[in-house]
Parts: C-alpha cells; sequence; structure tokens
C-alpha cells in the first residue's frame, strides 16, 4: 500500500510539472496574446457599430425633416436647418474615423456601412432639394474628411460602393417627396423629379453588376420610378381633358392612384 501511494504521488508530481511547463510555453503565451488582439478588434467593432447606428438615426431625422419642403412656404429655412443638423451629424463620422485610424477600414467596412450609406441618402437628398442636382462622389469624401491637431487631415474611408447604393436609396426618398408635392397642389415638381429619377436609373443600371446589393436597389428604384411616371402621366393627360381644375382635383378624377397602391401590392 505505501509504494502504491508513493507511486501516485510522484505520477501527480510529474504531472504538475508537465501543466507548469506548458502554461509557461512560448505557443500558450502567443495565444494569449492573439486573445487580446482580438478582444481589443470585437470592442473596437461594437464601437463602431454604435457610431454607424447612431448615424443612421439621426440621418433619418434629417430625411424626415426635409420632406416637410413639400407644401411649405419656409423651405430655405428647413433645408438651412437640415444643412446645419448634417454638419453636426458628422461627429459620429468623426467618431469613426478615429476608431480606424491606424486600421485596415476595409475590416470594418461591414460595420459602419448601414450608417454610412444612411448619410449618404441625407446628404444627396438635402443636395438635390438645394442645388437640383446629384451630389458628387468628391463631395461626400469632404464631408468624411476632418482636421486634425497635428495638422494631418483624418479621413474616413468612404468605398465607392457604399456611394452607389447610397444613391439608388436617395429614388425612394425622391418618390415620397413627388407623392407629397402633388398633394399638396405641385404639379411641376413630379415631372422635374421624374427627368432627375430616369437618368439615375440608367447610369445604375450600367453598375448592376458591381456589388451584391445593387440588383435589389434597382428592382426598388425601378417600382419607385413608376410611381412618379404615373402621377405625370396622370397630370399631363387630365391637364388637357380638364384644364382649369388644380392639380388636387386632376388627381381625383380618375387618376389611377389605386393603381399604384394595387401595384404595391
Amino acid at each position: 500500500m505505501a509504494d502504491r501511494s508513493r507511486k501516485r504521488k510522484i505520477e501527480t508530481d510529474k504531472d504538475s510539472s508537465e501543466a507548469k511547463v506548458a502554461n509557461d510555453s512560448p505557443v500558450i503565451a502567443a495565444f494569449q496574446q492573439f486573445q487580446e488582439e482580438l478582444d481589443l478588434r470585437h470592442d473596437k467593432y461594437e464601437r463602431i457599430v454604435k457610431s454607424s447606428r447612431d448615424l443612421t438615426i439621426q440621418s433619418k431625422r434629417a430625411i424626415f425633416n426635409l420632406h416637410r419642403i413639400a407644401g411649405a412656404d419656409n423651405s430655405e429655412k428647413i433645408i438651412h436647418e437640415v444643412g446645419r443638423k448634417l454638419h453636426e451629424i458628422k461627429q459620429y463620422l468623426k467618431k469613426i474615423a478615429l476608431e480606424l485610424e491606424g486600421e485596415d477600414p476595409f475590416r470594418f467596412s461591414r460595420a459602419y456601412s448601414p450608417g454610412l450609406q444612411e448619410y449618404i441618402e441625407s446628404l444627396s437628398f438635402y443636395y438635390y432639394l438645394k442645388n437640383k442636382t446629384l451630389v458628387p462622389f468628391q463631395e461626400v469624401v469632404e464631408n468624411c474628411t476632418f482636421p486634425a491637431e497635428d495638422g494631418k487631415a483624418l479621413k474616413l474611408e468612404v468605398p465607392l460602393p457604399d456611394y452607389v447604393l447610397g444613391i439608388a436609396d436617395l429614388t425612394g426618398e425622391l418618390m415620397r417627396f413627388c407623392m407629397n408635392s402633388t398633394a399638396n397642389g405641385d404639379g411641376d415638381t413630379p415631372f422635374t423629379v421624374c427627368q432627375f429619377m430616369r437618368e439615375v436609373h440608367d447610369e445604375l443600371a450600367l453598375l448592376e453588376y458591381c456589388c451584391k446589393d445593387i440588383g435589389r436597389k434597382l428592382g426598388a428604384l425601378k417600382s419607385s420610378l413608376y410611381k412618379v411616371e404615373h402621377v405625370c402621366y396622370t397630370l399631363q393627360v387630365r391637364r388637357s381633358e380638364f384644364p382649369q381644375l388644380n392639380v388636387a382635383d386632376l388627381l381625383k378624377c380618375g387618376s389611377g392612384m389605386e393603381n399604384i397602391k394595387m401595384h404595391d401590392q
């Protein structure tokens, strides 16, 4: 019995010695370093997602305020207020840029891409209502560039596919703006918006295979364009039949708005 206990103790001491050696090995140390690096990267990723979510919320609010222009008498004031709001929103872009400083931005592109696309959508909507044209890609890049204390510019990478997808989403807001303007008696805005949306569609159709989401966005764009074209067609035909009626009455006279709703379904 004594020999057996002594043998068991020797084996236990041997196992403890081997475990101690294993914990001090370079392999364990390397994996511990990997763990720390991954934890830091995951924390950074979550902070970027949080900033992107805040950016999305504020951008949606800016778009909502821009829709107030339809039928409003103080459109210039609303555009000025939204312009100031968009300038304030850039703080979230700066937060993301600071997190990505010294990092490969494409490793975190999925973390901030939704917020960036929503910001591009709101900026392009604001730019169109102010200038009646499409916001250039370089303009978006400049809005994502910030001065740094050391004199070196702090820049948030703007992938070209995110710019394209943000512009594709813009057409949905233009369709809603067209409907709101028409409902408020504006019979000219639908034709201007329709021509602009056609030009955007023709350009984006050339990029259908540049990224995986553009095909789905093009489907939504075509649906929005159909609705705007239908309103333009109704106004054009009804104006020739009933020139004495205003826009609201023209749309009530067999406008076919029910057909638009049926098309949605």
